[in-house]
């Protein structure tokens, strides 16, 4: 099991945060310039599947080195 420190949940509350606000902004973004649907799903798409590679592989490697 990993225990995780204060300063690292702190850490991850903020990332979550930014990762809520980049997608928010996106999302706000091509409605203003105007893209289709599709366009928007797949940027959205390919933007929360680095995402969640990057939360996983974070925790992948906390994990590892505990």
């Amino acid at each position: 099991m990993v225990i995780w420190s204060t300063s690292e949940v702190s850490v991850f509350i903020a990332v979550i945060g930014m990762i809520i606000f980049k997608l928010w902004s996106v999302w706000q973004v091509s409605l203003k310039a105007g893209a289709n649907r599709e366009g928007r799903v797949i940027f959205l798409g390919l933007l929360s599947g680095l995402t969640v590679f990057g939360l996983t592989a974070k925790i992948y490697i906390s994990h590892v080195l505990s």
